[in-house]
């Protein structure tokens, strides 16, 4: 009988599934109601699926997400009423018959071993300039503040659906912003392009597409191609599918300008890209502070449930020194109620995810601490993130262990465009 229903119920909400993506996509909320304490009590499975329009495959299915769905529940529930003991609160959201490995990221990470040379000497490069060209300034000197998105430079959260493109998205709306601060103009920029386009032959951070890649081998591939809008390459991956590239990137040098190696259609590109030294606050600090939104590798597998407040660590785990996920860090601040400061991270996974679609994180500055090194720990697999597995001769590599500092190992790898530039 079950069976039945569920078959009636995957036709008749077929419709509601990718209208939901759709306006998940493109940053429309369309959250259920808040939920109390106690509304999540009795909160049941059957309004989970109602209300998020799930649809499983099979009776076995439906029953076996019920039953992750209840130990989600119970998380939820344990967590907040130890209300006391944390600055954030849990929720439900979609993530709630997901198990942990199933929350989406895509960014299979590296101890710094990097996709070519000629990519490893621009970078070397792009170090120089960009560190030379960033004063760095006492934290004290800072601004209280920042959100970029105050400034009119934010485009809306997307989500990247079950897509393993959060490498994809971060590079976007950071590059977004940057164009916006330098050139005056927000666009909406094409993260399909790099899903569909831009190889990853060493599998650095993973296979590409919807399997994993790296901010930096994404910022390097706009640097060469430049970046349409995304109304002329929409996201199609949002189920994980491929996608062959569709953009022509071969046109005549008059109407092309300068650089030959741009697509058709490109509006916007960078002279090149800094990797920010690692696991070091007061550049990152003057990084957001000064230039703008920054890329940033973080752990994120114990986010998934996150609904408001503070997110706090003890970084002590192996799921919170995992940096397995790509986000845009796009401010920082001090939460007006409990006086703890935060970074303001902007993450792929919707609008109707945590604050918005944000997170905030605790913010620790080192020099605080009796001992710095209390704010961070291992990641013992760094091949789920930003690493490559593959080296430059086509040997298989085994990347060691890396230190990570910060929150969910915010400091640990993180990455600026250069010279953002409009294609003409």
């Amino acid at each position: 009988m079950r069976s039945a229903n569920i078959n009636i119920r995957h036709s008749e909400l077929s419709w509601r599934v990718l209208l939901l993506a759709t306006l998940a996509f493109l940053g429309i909320a369309t959250a259920i109601r808040p939920l109390t304490t106690s509304d999540v009590e009795v909160y049941s499975f059957e309004s989970f699926v109602e209300d998020f329009s799930k649809t499983y495959a099979s009776p076995d299915e439906y029953e076996h997400r019920r039953g992750i769905f209840c130990r989600n529940r119970d998380i939820v529930l344990t967590h907040n009423r130890q209300r006391q003991q944390h600055q954030h609160q849990l929720g439900v959201n979609e993530f709630m018959d997901a198990t942990d490995d199933e929350i989406p990221k895509g960014y299979e990470k590296a101890s710094n071993t990097r996709a070519t040379q000629a990519i490893a000497t621009q970078r070397r490069l792009n170090d120089e300039q960009g560190l030379e060209s960033l004063v760095l300034s006492p934290v004290a000197e800072l601004p209280n503040s920042v959100d970029w998105r105050q400034k009119g430079v934010v485009t809306p959260v997307k989500s990247q659906g079950g897509c393993g493109s959060c490498w994809a998205f971060a590079t976007t709306a950071m590059l977004e912003s940057h164009v916006a601060i330098h050139a005056g103009v927000l666009f909406e920029l094409s993260t399909q392009e790099l899903v569909s386009c831009m190889v990853n032959p060493l599998q650095c951070g993973g296979n590409g597409g919807c399997t994993g890649a790296t901010a930096e081998l994404a910022l390097e591939f706009v640097r060469q191609h430049g970046m349409v809008q995304e109304w002329e390459f929409g996201y199609q991956s949002y189920h994980g599918a491929a996608v062959n590239c569709t953009l022509q990137d071969v046109e005549s040098a008059l109407l092309r300008g300068a650089n030959k190696t741009h697509y058709k259609g490109a509006v916007a590109s960078i002279q090149g890209w800094v990797a920010l030294p690692t696991n070091n606050y007061t550049t990152l600090m003057n990084a957001v502070a000064k230039v703008g939104p920054v890329a940033v590798s973080v752990a994120a597998t114990p986010w998934a449930l996150y609904k408001e407040g503070v997110f706090e660590s003890s970084m002590k785990s192996e799921k919170e020194t995992n940096v397995n996920h790509l986000v845009v860090l796009d401010g920082y601040g001090t939460d007006e109620e409990t006086g703890v400061d935060y970074w303001l991270v902007r993450n792929s996974w919707g609008p109707m995810w945590g604050e918005d679609g944000y997170i905030r994180l605790k913010r620790v500055d080192p020099v605080s601490l009796t001992d710095p090194e209390m704010d961070c720990g291992m990641d013992v697999t760094p091949s789920d993130g930003v690493a490559c597995t593959i080296d430059d001769k086509g040997n298989s590599v085994i990347p060691p262990a890396v230190k990570v500092c910060g929150t969910s190992g915010i400091l640990f790898d993180s990455s600026l465009p250069l010279g953002p530039y409009l294609v003409k």
